[in-house]
């Protein structure tokens, strides 16, 4: 798929609440409460998100995955395992960052053997209230800018 989305509104999910592969989006909105697993997740695509808020997501917030690139604006993430997770050969880009209530705030990783690790950039993060702020694999960076 391709194209501009204004809004998108979910609450209360089993499992994964937004799921786009293959795609080219740019989504305006973005609003997802309460997910049984990944609020977000993104693979096989270039992805452009203006502004974000997510809470009470099972497993990660936002995840990019599968040679992705991901662009988000503003990101608010609250109570959830992984703020983001890119992996697999994906460049996730975030420039306005608050998350809080975390295990992870940021992770970019190798997760299958067919690729490599990833790459994040953030311009300004704010993250509390974590476990640990950052994980990274030896194939993979991140670049905090505050």
């Amino acid at each position: 798929s391709e194209g501009i989305i204004n809004n998108i509104e979910i609450e209360n999910t089993k499992f994964d609440a937004l799921d786009a592969d293959f795609s080219q989006l740019i989504i305006n909105n973005l609003y997802v409460e309460s997910s049984g697993n990944d609020c977000s997740d993104f693979s096989y695509g270039d992805y452009k998100i203006k502004n974000a808020k997510l809470k009470n997501c099972g497993d990660k917030a936002v995840s990019v995955g599968e040679m992705s690139n991901m662009n988000i604006d503003k990101l608010i993430v609250e109570n959830s395992v992984t703020g983001v997770a890119s992996k697999d050969n994906s460049i996730t880009k975030i420039n306005k960052g608050n998350l809080s209530n975390l295990e992870i705030c940021l992770s970019a990783y190798k997760k299958k053997q067919e690729f490599g690790g990833s790459k994040m950039t953030i311009n300004n993060l704010i993250c509390e209230n974590y476990v640990t702020k950052f994980y990274s694999d030896s194939n993979s960076e991140i670049f905090l800018n505050n």
